[in-house]
């Protein structure tokens, strides 16, 4: 699927996107005991919010910046402050703006939105100048892998405007093939990277992220529901296993070392039996080609499900999943939250990939998943976007094994 990427370089305005500045002598501190990823490391990226219990609240690219101020004396006071991105809509259980105060006790920090000071970019596809950040892997014993990225030099310039704040987005790797950088622009000011850069609707950038399998927002990281590790923070660096205590770490941490992760947040394509499409065209060829199939519009979370071969010792049809989002192009591509070992067996092997899709679909030799829309089935592949075939390579193992 990752051949459906056009890696033209682009930017889209994040309308979706608010901001919240935390200032304050104990910015810092306050911040680490409740955001699951330390980021000043690496002048900003992604990290999140968890409730008591483990479960994700949100998630967010957190900026550290200097706010200046100038004192009655003439002299100018720099304080250590942060910019936080984040959806918080109008039925979300716990916006962020509302969530964060009550801790604040006796911390010394202000909270306050600015979100009528701010516009948010992601910028992509472009070639980047210099040598990159590091990604290395760390593993727990039941299917986290954790990401961590680190800056062996400075951290490379983003060529942006003193006025104009940003971070590279290492959710998906690094390079024109990932996610590039957010960038936060004054209200109403032109983003210095349209001089580099094309400006693209945000359905471009989404189909982009789920190509990758990159979920985001409350739709598809449900608040309340969702785990850290379901949803891929792990692989995308966005969560700690070894920062210290933060809101919602013990469960976090006793899962990376204890517990098992059966399911993820994964890119999903649908692939229809119909007259549209030549179903003696292979799996791997169709799946590398942009076909548009006749997908009906739906609000709903669609079950995805698992058929055993003919040959399994239980033939009984059990839940996958359940598909999240699917992109408004008649692609067909989404992001469903998977159980890895029916993809795997469904799914990950040169022979699945190698039949043609009427095989694939039909042969009841074959694993199955399948979802209904209206009136039609369609055949379900799931594939692993980015980060999480990365961390496959990492561990040489086959994709079942993580």
């Amino acid at each position: 699927m990752s051949s459906l990427l056009k890696n033209i370089p682009s930017i889209t305005h994040l309308s979706q996107k608010s901001i919240l500045e935390i200032t304050g002598p104990d910015s810092t501190k306050f911040l680490k005991g409740l955001s699951c990823k330390d980021v000043d490391n690496l002048g900003g990226g992604y990290s999140g919010f968890l409730n008591a219990s483990g479960r994700v609240l949100h998630t967010s690219f957190i900026f550290p910046t200097v706010k200046k101020s100038i004192l009655k004396n003439g002299n100018v006071r720099e304080e250590k402050s942060y910019l936080i991105t984040h959806e918080s809509p109008i039925d979300h259980p716990a916006k962020l703006e509302e969530f964060l105060p009550p801790f604040k006790l006796r911390a010394k920090v202000r909270i306050r939105d600015v979100s009528d000071q701010w516009d948010l970019y992601s910028a992509y596809a472009s070639t980047s100048k210099g040598k990159g950040p590091e990604r290395n892997w760390k593993f727990g014993s039941g299917g986290a892998a954790e990401s961590q990225w680190s800056w062996k030099d400075d951290i490379q310039d983003m060529e942006l405007k003193e006025n104009e704040v940003g971070c590279w987005d290492l959710r998906a790797g690094w390079g024109e093939g990932g996610l590039g950088r957010q960038v936060l622009v004054p209200k109403g000011d032109k983003p210095s990277l349209t001089s580099s850069h094309n400006t693209s609707p945000i359905d471009d950038y989404h189909l982009r992220r789920m190509i990758l399998g990159v979920p985001e927002g409350p739709n598809e990281i449900i608040p309340g529901q969702a785990l850290p590790l379901e949803s891929c923070m792990d692989l995308h660096g966005g969560v700690d296993f070894r920062k210290g205590c933060y809101l919602g770490q013990e469960l976090t941490v006793r899962t990376y070392h204890t517990g098992a992760t059966r399911k993820r947040i994964l890119p999903i394509r649908l692939i229809p039996l119909t007259t549209n499409i030549n179903t003696n065209t292979s799996l791997s060829d169709y799946l590398s080609t942009p076909t548009q199939i006749p997908i009906g519009q739906t609000d709903e979370q669609l079950e995805i499900t698992y058929t055993p071969s003919s040959s399994a010792s239980s033939k009984k049809p059990r839940s996958a999943g359940k598909i999240l989002s699917l992109h408004p192009s008649s692609m067909g591509v989404g992001l469903g939250l998977v159980r890895i070992e029916f993809a795997e067996r469904s799914c990950w092997s040169n022979i699945n990939l190698n039949q043609n899709i009427k095989d694939w679909f039909e042969n009841e030799e074959n694993h199955r998943l399948t979802t209904r829309v209206g009136d039609q089935i369609y055949g379900v592949y799931v594939d692993k976007g980015e980060a999480y075939s990365e961390a496959l390579k990492a561990m040489d193992r086959p994709a079942g094994d993580l």
